[in-house]
């Protein structure tokens, strides 16, 4: 571009052929209205223009090609007094157009919103930037996205908030600008003046945090900025804050329920920051994870976040993979993690889970459940044996993992015996064990002598043979005293049917006997 003095705009503003400046009639009008202090107004947006290069119909668009002169539209732009949000979402690679651009947007004390999308090098713009952030009395929201202003210039755009006579910013919106965490440092400490201030949005990638720039943002970030939704940004509130109710768990999901605390997960949902509040909160007693994040990035920042918490006592993942490599410094450390519950979850590294459980020092679980995990019996034997060092376990749940075999019921016999004196509770529906597996848990359970409920449901290989190894249970020279046996969807028969009706001719303590009766196989004469 030619050099132009500063009188060249000004004696040719009114008679210049907007058709010679511009690529097109619209861009052309788009001029004269800014001239003429005729700029259109759209229903959503009063005094708003926009500056592109791609199609994008939304009231008053500048549509930049080859032909458009840049000085001139900064010339109208800088000189227009109705225009009150900027929105510039495109500049030319040539250096010299940016300038002669800018040169003039730095005179506009009009526009009280300035939208600047475009990545691009910080050196380039910023000190005509600061200039119009200095001057322009009426600016109150700034956003600038994907414009690198790495340390320097971070540092002049602080020193232009500071030197802002009119604290009157409301919202400032930072997004992925290369900032580190000392020039967002000195970034905050210039908005100390600006009480105004009612939005604050700050957004690196996640490669870029760490806990410094999270400390820094935390009680100042604009929690709707960093959320898909109000009901999300007031769950990350009362995390932050310690206001969460313990008796609630936090469901994290990918839908929504008006059954307890939801997160629903959307775009939007920063799960840096979900961590992190997660992570410091002295409060919450239960978590249940039912989705996680795209993204790898995401993943290991929100399960880094997560490994901080030492106030959880229920954790519970759910249909989601999960490496649990990246889990187990939370197993191990958490010293309160009582209940552990893996739903679904395809356990690839069953191996980390078993030597987290294993390093833990605090054996204080005392619900554990292995549900649906395809878990095969050399995963559950390496398990069982970390399970083991767990006496006190209540409530146990290893069921739906269909290659577990009778091998398996070795391993499941281990942790039965290792827990005999707490157990209360124990699920195995839905295995692929046998009557000599059913024998060899038999063996286990008769030292259980807290056991009430015992759950062997949809374990069709069971026969007959199996079901009499199990009414011994009900012997009165068995210590045990269970109250309710669940042997739904199974093939019991009128064998089946005798052998329980053996052990439980002296019985006392059994209240409840759950079966399939349609599916079970038994006739009027097993019934009789």
């Amino acid at each position: 571009m030619e050099s132009r003095g500063n009188n060249y705009y000004d004696v040719r503003a009114q008679d210049v052929k907007l058709e010679d400046i511009t690529s097109s009639a619209n861009n052309a009008e788009i001029l004269r209205m800014l001239r003429d202090d005729d700029l259109a107004s759209i229903e959503e947006e009063e005094g708003a223009l926009y500056i592109v290069d791609y199609t994008f119909d939304h009231g008053n668009t500048f549509f930049v090609k080859e032909g458009d002169d840049w000085g001139w539209l900064g010339y109208f732009i800088g000189r227009n007094k109705q225009i009150r949000n900027l929105h510039l979402f495109y500049l030319p690679e040539d250096g010299d157009q940016v300038d002669a651009f800018m040169e003039d947007i730095k005179h506009n004390k009009s526009i009280e919103y300035l939208d600047f999308q475009h990545k691009i090098e910080g050196d380039s713009i910023i000190d005509r930037l600061a200039s119009f952030i200095i001057h322009n009395t009426n600016l109150k929201q700034l956003r600038l996205f994907e414009v690198d202003l790495g340390f320097n210039c971070a540092h002049r755009l602080a020193v232009a908030l500071i030197q802002r006579q009119h604290k009157s910013l409301t919202r400032l919106s930072l997004k992925y600008n290369n900032l580190s965490n000392v020039a967002l440092e000195e970034i905050i400490g210039a908005l100390s003046g600006y009480t105004q201030l009612v939005s604050l949005y700050v957004e690196e990638n996640m490669s870029r945090r760490d806990q410094k720039y999270y400390d820094m943002l935390a009680q100042i970030i604009d929690l709707k900025c960093i959320t898909s939704s109000r009901k999300n940004a007031e769950i990350f509130r009362m995390l932050r804050d310690d206001e969460w109710d313990e008796k609630e768990d936090l469901n994290v999901a990918d839908y929504d329920s008006d059954r307890g605390e939801y997160f629903c997960a959307e775009e939007g949902d920063d799960w840096g920051w979900l961590a992190y509040f997660l992570g410091r909160n002295k409060q919450i007693r239960g978590l249940n994870l039912c989705c996680l994040p795209e993204y790898e990035d995401e993943v290991d920042a929100f399960m880094e976040g997560l490994c901080r918490n030492q106030s959880i006592e229920r954790l519970g993942v759910g249909s989601c993979d999960i490496d649990f490599s990246s889990l187990s410094p939370f197993i191990v450390n958490n010293g309160n993690l009582k209940d552990l519950r893996l739903f679904d979850v395809d356990i690839f590294c069953a191996h980390s889970l078993a030597m987290a459980l294993s390093q833990r020092e605090h054996k204080s679980l005392t619900a554990f459940c292995f549900s649906g995990n395809n878990l095969s019996n050399e995963a559950l034997e390496e398990i069982s044996a970390a399970l083991t060092g767990y006496p006190y376990l209540e409530w146990f749940n290893v069921s739906e993992n269909f290659l577990i075999g009778r091998d398996g019921c070795e391993s499941l016999g281990a942790i039965i015996r290792s827990s005999a004196l707490y157990l209360k509770d124990i699920i195995l529906c839905g295995n692929d064990f046998d009557d000599e597996g059913l024998q060899t848990l038999v063996a286990a359970l008769t030292n259980a002598t807290t056991l009430r409920l015992l759950a062997l449901s949809s374990n069709r290989s069971i026969t007959a043979a199996g079901l009499r190894a199990l009414s011994q249970l009900f012997s009165p020279a068995c210590p045990l005293a269970l109250e309710t046996l669940f042997l739904e969807d199974m093939n019991i028969g009128d064998e089946g049917a005798e052998a329980l009706a053996d052990g439980l001719i002296s019985n006392t303590a059994l209240k409840h006997l759950v079966i399939t009766p349609n599916l079970a196989g038994i006739t009027s004469t097993g019934w009789a």
